[in-house]
């Protein structure tokens, strides 16, 4: 009976580590759009993000339709999180993969950061101005 206990246990533990890291996953479709496909009439801002920091190619833009693109060109994973309404993010992503994720927006500013870990205390953030 003690075998049978332990084989259970064993069973609900690696149950719940495939559920826990099913929930940790995504693919582009879960976050955004297609990388490689965006949307004809938006504008593409090309994001890079390594260990702890972006670069972002515009800086600013014009209102309208956008699509963040980002490059994972650290050694560890990263995402890209629109904190603002009308929000949207890119899956995690590890070193060398690209994903993206499409918008809507308005004239204002806009902030970006990374939600793994604390990379965005570390200072992944950055501020796009939306004319």
């Amino acid at each position: 009976m003690r075998g049978a206990t332990a084989r259970m246990r064993a069973a609900a533990v690696a149950a719940a580590a495939m559920l826990a890291l099913a929930g940790c996953g995504g693919t582009s479709e879960d976050a955004g759009t297609d990388a490689s496909a965006p949307p004809a009439d938006a504008t593409v801002v090309e994001v890079s993000a390594v260990e702890y920091g972006y670069t972002a190619t515009p800086a600013s833009v014009d209102a309208g339709t956008i699509t963040f693109e980002l490059t994972n060109d650290g050694g560890m994973s990263h995402d890209l999180v629109l904190e603002e309404d009308p929000g949207g993010s890119t899956a995690v992503i590890g070193p060398g993969e690209t994903d993206a994720f499409t918008v809507d927006l308005e004239p204002g500013t806009y902030t970006l950061y990374c939600s793994v870990g604390n990379h965005r205390a570390l200072g992944m953030e950055m501020v796009l101005v939306v004319e």
